[in-house]
């Protein structure tokens, strides 16, 4: 495998052995799913994917630091490397606030969230807390990495109204699902672009 994304002009190319294999227009929205049936192969493209300093990669933990608060990991996303004007802190202090509360966290949750930390939350808690930080700062291309892994139909489900409610508020910010191949895997629908990889192709590659 020989996996690289390269850009060009406004558009990614995602490549293998020199073939692209998906393209993604950026500034346009939509969504693009990536299926492969290895976990190799699936690392080696979020590899490629993240060489790239315009991709934001959400995981299935949400992509928190464990020794942080819940608050510092927040505060670290959000004014790293700034200096700012305390009434823009606190702006996008109430943005990420309601960016939670849309993500789905009830106001009894949100009082005392912050103080925790993230190893001490379930797993959707964590991604909820991980998507709501992309909401406030979101990437030019958002990816998905392994969302609904282990998930019940119902968490599943929030995984892809999450997606929808990201559009709604970065209708021309793209996202892309990238998943291993199961028989319980879900629908994401309305993608623009898709790759499947199957066995016989991982078989035929000589690497």
């Amino acid at each position: 495998m020989d996996w690289q994304a390269t850009l060009d002009g406004r558009s990614l190319h995602l490549t293998d052995k020199g073939a692209t294999r998906l393209s993604v227009a950026l500034d346009e929205g939509g969504r693009y799913r990536i299926i492969v049936p290895e976990l190799a192969e699936l690392k080696a493209i979020l590899a490629a994917l993240e060489s790239l300093p315009l991709v934001g990669v959400l995981p299935a933990n949400g992509g928190l630091l464990g020794a942080k608060t819940v608050s510092e990991n927040f505060a670290l996303a959000l004014h790293f490397g700034q200096e700012q004007a305390d009434d823009a802190q606190d702006v996008r202090d109430e943005e990420l606030q309601r960016a939670l509360r849309l993500a789905g966290l009830p106001a009894t949750r949100l009082a005392g969230i912050g103080r925790e930390q993230p190893m001490n939350l379930t797993r959707p808690e964590r991604w909820l807390l991980g998507f709501a930080r992309c909401l406030v700062l979101p990437p030019e291309l958002l990816v998905f990495d392994r969302a609904f892994a282990g998930l019940a139909r119902r968490e599943a489900d929030m995984v892809v109204a999450c997606a929808a409610l990201y559009a709604e508020y970065h209708p021309f910010r793209p996202v892309m699902f990238i998943d291993l191949d199961t028989h319980e895997l879900p629908s994401v629908g309305h993608c623009r672009g898709e790759l499947r990889l199957s066995e016989a192709q991982e078989a035929e590659c000589p690497c």
